[in-house]
């Protein structure tokens, strides 16, 4: 099979020749993985671990660098230190221009805000200001590949960093219309800038991949009910997009999210990341029974205590179950859950993806 049909057949809920295979890094251990493997481009890399799928380099306007090459607003204030995102949200520089890596926030641009009108008289990017075409020619060059791209189009993470994170949580009980306010601003921002990117890149993205962090190791992050009024219905109008240029939806949330999967497969979602099996209610097996045939699992390979403690027999072992488990009759990636960290050593890297090549379903 094609990396395409394989992932067709997963999709489909049927068995393909193997379980489709992923990655995910932060920037250290990607280039540890390189060394170790004797290569040195990515291209090289995934066919080393046979990786079905390619993300596009730009994928957050926020919270990393990876984006910068496509920009052409207005300049952004930077130091060697410092910068400043197209929100105006200032960022600690550490994560350079890794495709999984993240900045720590400083100060966000709306913390002070406590009216409606606030929010909708900064100065918000324009879609305009990012340049698709260098992405066209990038999903020409992995045409063989399962073709992942499109905006994180944080409408939390990047509504929290401009409000401040206690602020937000605060004013989800006591000010939800400014909160309804300022996840609505930042949807229509998302919905428009991803128009133009699935726009331009038709025929040639496969998956359109974003992320919000609903959940913590105990369980939500905020109740069900306020998630619903703020975010489902926001959520369903970006998988409509996505979905109306053919394209499959990832959705990434870490933590203890079982309470709003299903709430999630009614808004869209195709493919659900990480799937963080040790935090509270996602239990691999029980997720499988209760959505395995409406949603497809991306991830859970565990980077907590399986990869970065145990041998490598152990984790082969490991990723040997979730392959049984998660990919019985399709309807699962194989991938980390979460990016693979510099904790981990090589050798359990290496198991893992031998694991999922040499598993036959």
């Amino acid at each position: 099979m094609t990396s395409k049909e394989r992932f067709a057949a997963a999709c489909a809920h049927t068995s393909p020749d193997r379980v489709p295979i992923n990655y995910l890094a932060k920037p250290d251990i990607d280039a540890r993985i390189r060394k170790f493997y004797g290569v040195t481009t990515e291209r090289e890399l995934l066919e080393t671990l046979g990786c079905d799928f390619y993300f596009l380099s730009c994928r957050d306007i926020s919270q990393n660098e990876t984006c910068f090459p496509i920009y052409r607003g207005p300049a952004l204030e930077m130091t060697a230190t410092e910068r400043t995102c197209p929100f105006g949200i200032r960022f600690r520089r550490e994560a350079g221009g890794g495709k999984f890596a993240a900045d720590e926030t400083i100060r966000g641009s709306l913390e002070k805000a406590t009216t409606a009108a606030e929010i909708l008289k900064h100065p918000w990017p324009k879609p305009e200001w990012f340049d698709m075409a260098p992405l066209v020619a990038e999903c020409e060059q992995f045409s063989s590949k399962v073709i992942i791209g499109g905006f994180w189009s944080g409408i939390f993470g990047d509504c929290f960093r401009m409000h401040g994170y206690a602020n937000f949580l605060l004013n989800l009980a006591m000010e939800p219309e400014l909160i309804r306010t300022l996840v609505n601003r930042m949807t229509d921002f998302y919905l428009e800038l991803n128009d133009r990117a699935f726009s331009a890149l038709r025929g040639k993205l496969d998956v359109w991949f974003f992320g919000n962090d609903f959940g913590t190791q105990g369980g939500l992050m905020f109740s069900e009910e306020m998630w619903l009024e703020h975010f489902f219905p926001n959520i369903q109008r970006m998988t409509a997009l996505a979905h109306g240029y053919g394209l499959k939806v990832m959705m990434h949330s870490c933590g203890g999210i079982q309470p709003l999967i299903g709430h999630l497969i009614e808004a869209g979602v195709d493919m659900l990341d990480p799937v963080q099996t040790t935090a509270v209610g996602m239990n691999p097996s029980e997720l499988k029974r209760e959505f395995g045939d409406r949603l497809v699992f991306h991830g859970a390979i565990d980077t907590q205590r399986v990869l970065p403690a145990k041998s490598p027999e152990e984790v082969y072992a490991h990723g040997r179950e979730m392959i049984e488990t998660l990919g019985k009759n399709g309807g699962y990636v194989y991938a980390s859950c979460n990016s693979l960290q510099s904790d981990t050593p090589v050798e359990n890297i290496d198991a893992m993806y031998r694991a999922a090549r040499e598993h036959k379903l």
